[in-house]
């Protein structure tokens, strides 16, 4: 099986230098120093099971790589207009796209465009970041790609790639409700890394404001009901179970959107926390925490300003 990671940044990549470790055909594609530096010395893993150093194939034009069997999506959710149109070339009659992009809208656009048989939606649980170009460190024992099919099948094609893809280094699970779990992971995301980063806080610096745990709640229950109205069937007792696991974490809690904001990057918060608010709009539902939230990093979105010279 030919597999290609589309956007190989700290995610994407560990993905794809694992995989390769294992002896599956992959090729990245990045761009960049990162992409240079993979070219050059190879791609350098520092992970919870071991480092590794390995040579892998990496490009920056999808035209060079011809057409692949499975594509794992992985770019930053506010540059799928550019890049969705780029995996064109890579694309035959039985190729197959997992989306693990944050949120829960990816694989609707990837199905707009390709077709919704082509498309697994996918929740990552991991966390990693690039050191240095070419230099990726994965921390801590969690490296998994939940998987599922939209309507809820429990496909060939699922067992086949949990076959292929598990790993010491990476645990894919299949879901018997996709959309759920992308739901479930959103209630965590939407609400902890957008107030982690609106506050310039660490998690448990938010608990100990006078507010902070009715913030987080209140958020959090603005997404549940938003899911609610879609049918998404999130159960009564998720956030209470949510914070408390949050709570046994602690300060080692960290977010992407938080870790972009200090990086000054663009930030995913239109495609995060705003796809709720937008979609709450539609249904008449109220959601002033999220919606403040939202707006208090609406001029961040393209990269953090000088904030004395806004």
């Amino acid at each position: 099986m030919k597999i290609v990671i589309m956007g190989a940044g700290s995610v994407g990549g560990y993905y794809g230098g694992i995989l390769k470790k294992e002896g599956l055909d992959v090729t990245l594609v990045c761009r960049g120093t990162h992409r240079e530096a993979i070219s050059s010395r190879g791609l350098i893993i520092k992970s919870h099971w071991g480092d590794f150093n390995i040579m892998i194939p990496s490009e920056e034009d999808t035209n060079n790589i011809g057409k692949v069997d499975l594509i794992i999506f992985t770019p930053k959710l506010y540059s799928n207009y550019i890049v969705i149109p780029q995996m064109e070339p890579l694309i035959h009659s039985k190729t197959t796209i997992i989306t693990i992009q944050n949120g829960v809208s990816s694989h609707k656009q990837l199905s707009d465009y390709f077709g919704i048989d082509k498309v697994i939606p996918a929740a990552t649980y991991i966390e990693s970041e690039i050191l240095e170009p070419g230099v990726i460190q994965q921390k801590g024992p969690t490296a998994i790609i939940e998987i599922g099919e939209i309507n809820k099948e429990h496909s060939d094609r699922l067992n086949k790639i949990h076959s292929l893809l598990s790993s010491k280094y990476l645990k894919i699970i299949i879901s018997e409700d996709i959309i759920l779990s992308l739901w479930n992971k959103m209630i965590s995301i939407g609400s902890v890394g957008t107030i982690m980063t609106s506050f310039r806080s660490s998690f448990m610096e938010i608990m100990k404001l006078q507010n902070g745990e009715e913030i987080l709640s209140g958020t959090m229950r603005e997404i549940f009901n938003v899911g609610r109205s879609i049918g998404v069937n999130l159960h009564e007792n998720i956030i209470e179970e949510k914070i408390n696991d949050l709570k046994k974490e602690g300060d080692d809690i960290t977010a992407s959107l938080q870790t972009d904001f200090t990086n000054n990057k663009p930030l995913e918060i239109d495609f995060i926390l705003g796809y709720v608010v937008d979609l709450a709009k539609e249904k008449g539902i109220n959601c002033p925490y999220s919606t403040t939230l939202v707006s208090s990093l609406d001029r961040y979105k393209k990269g953090t300003i000088n904030e004395k010279n806004p």
